[in-house]
């Protein structure tokens, strides 16, 4: 089915069009799962009288049915309530046409730059396609806690509890779902002769390691929140994350483990700065809420990691290992306690200029 379907496209198109089909196919299922993100967020909203996708928002009039094709609702002339003629949401469009380009990004980043393979791990045969749809189903559920934590300011458990769920549950079964073992010593390679250190385990019991890869970033994405979110309170004297952040992050850690759960900690300070001040100035905003930007964050780590991951700095001496390595931090407690030391900093010195900038009088035309 599949050469004969090649050979009949390529009577009609070119060569230069074919790659574009499975793009163009994964926009339209980016964009119908970003309608999907939008009526499941309208059902968790706190509003008393939520309407579905189907229904005007202000007075609960049908649609017609077209209006439910994801994108092609939002019409230019026709994007009105016919009874009452409030505008339809632009932002649950932008959601989907967003989500769709998201789809496309990530595709392009995982299976043309291979951004997530590391030489210790390379997912056996069709491990590849599963470990790729793992990660869109983590995209959907980002997706849906960034739109209701903007909407509502906080990520119900109906997101995070359930994604913890397929975290876990999807690399246990799996086994090689993994974008790096539970345990990597890289302090005992020897450049030219030998690799990284591997327990044996990990090797021969996929299924347990997978499990156990998956509950170590679950624990240490909601653990190492948790610990944040009581020193920031202590320190500035108020909260400055939410129960639903650490929910978050524990589902996050669930679907990644938790080398990159410190990473994305120490990023998503630096993701709060540039999209607050951006928010401060197109819309005047003077608070933001902290989700959107742990979960940017994810997405930075997930499309560089293997950038992010091999990152070295090399001895001037011909033969010697690297002067400084972003792996070798994750194999001693030092550099783990280094890394924890900076993601911790970073937080406190966004909120302080955070704090301060909100100070700042904003003229509104």
């Amino acid at each position: 089915m599949i050469p004969f379907a090649s050979e009949h496209l390529n009577r009609y198109l070119s060569s230069d069009l074919l790659p574009l089909i499975p793009l163009g196919i994964l926009f339209v299922l980016g964009a119908i799962a970003g309608q999907g993100v939008n009526a499941w967020v309208r059902r968790m909203s706190l509003k008393p009288s939520i309407q579905p996708l189907s229904r005007c928002q202000t007075c609960g009039e049908r649609f017609p049915r077209w209006k439910l094709i994801p994108l092609l609702r939002w019409i230019p002339l026709q994007n009105r309530c016919r009874k009452c003629l409030i505008s339809l949401p632009r932002s649950e469009f932008l959601l989907e046409l967003a989500t769709g380009g998201l789809f496309i990004l990530f595709y392009f980043m995982v299976v043309q730059e291979r951004c997530l393979e590391i030489p210790a791990v390379v997912p056996p045969g069709f491990m590849f396609e599963w470990r790729l749809l793992y990660h869109y189903l983590l995209l959907i559920l980002l997706v849906a806690a960034t739109s209701i934590d903007f909407r509502e300011y906080l990520i119900p458990d109906q997101i995070t509890m359930p994604g913890m769920l397929i975290g876990v549950v999807g690399a246990t079964i799996a086994g090689q779902l993994q974008i790096v073992h539970v345990w990597v010593d890289w302090n005992q390679a020897i450049p030219g002769l030998s690799g990284p250190y591997i327990p044996e385990w990990i090797k021969v019991h996929s299924h347990w390691h997978g499990l156990a890869w998956s509950l170590a970033g679950l624990i240490a994405g909601g653990g190492l929140t948790w610990v944040l979110r009581l020193v920031s309170s202590v320190l500035l004297g108020q909260e400055a994350l939410g129960f639903g952040d650490v929910t978050l992050m524990a589902m996050i850690g669930s679907f990644v483990g938790w080398q990159p759960i410190l990473l994305i900690l120490l990023l998503a300070p630096l993701c709060g700065l540039l999209i607050g001040f951006v928010s401060r100035m197109v819309t005047g905003k003077t608070y933001l809420p902290y989700g959107p930007y742990l979960c940017a964050a994810t997405l930075i780590v997930l499309m560089g990691w293997k950038w992010i991951w091999l990152a070295e700095w090399p001895s001037t001496v011909a033969g010697a290992p690297p002067e400084f390595s972003i792996r070798h931090l994750f194999g001693d407690a030092l550099g783990l306690a280094i890394l924890a030391g900076i993601a911790l900093g970073a937080l406190i010195l966004m909120l302080l200029l955070l704090r301060g900038y909100r100070a700042i009088p904003v003229k509104r035309r």
